[in-house]
């Protein structure tokens, strides 16, 4: 299984009047992730599902994503992807659909960022960026503690070595 973990892009800042659930892309937030999506798909990125943090700005990168892949099905908000998302919660996510072998999930740091620690047991732990995707290759069925990166494209860089991250 291939997982796409995907930190939303750039959002507007929370204000009194703009609570955090619905802080939506800023228009640079957009156009930057617009630009990486279709780096993705120019690469040969295909996935069979994409499930969001059901925060607006999760929504709206998710939604820019199955554009730019041509992605034929709905993106699906979930809550397990919202705020406080875990290694437990990727493992019962993943497991709710086992038939799937590229799955795309958008959401929030530092939650995505500790994922992706975990799961390459990288030792300082690695912050994503805004409107970076990590490829990472996963067990297909388990316990789900050790994965494979593939690359991590952040922007127009392209991060395949794991000493980068460190």
């Amino acid at each position: 299984m291939r997982i796409y973990l995907v930190r939303h892009a750039d959002a507007v800042a929370q204000t009194p009047g703009n609570p955090d659930a619905s802080r939506h892309l800023s228009s640079g937030g957009r156009l930057s992730f617009r630009e990486t999506a279709r780096r993705l798909r120019d690469a040969g990125v295909r996935v069979s599902r994409i499930l969001s943090s059901p925060l607006v700005r999760a929504v709206q990168t998710a939604d820019i994503l199955a554009e730019a892949l041509e992605y034929e099905g709905e993106v699906q908000p979930h809550p397990r992807l919202g705020p406080g998302f875990d290694l437990e919660g990727l493992n019962e996510l993943l497991d709710s659909f086992p038939e799937e072998t590229e799955i795309g999930l958008v959401g929030h740091e530092p939650d995505i960022g500790r994922i992706v620690s975990r799961l390459l047991a990288l030792p300082k732990g690695y912050a994503m960026p805004k409107g970076a995707v990590a490829a990472i290759a996963l067990p297909d069925a388990g316990t789900r503690i050790r994965g494979g990166l593939e690359w991590i494209q952040a922007g127009d860089r392209r991060i395949v070595d794991p000493a980068e991250l460190l």
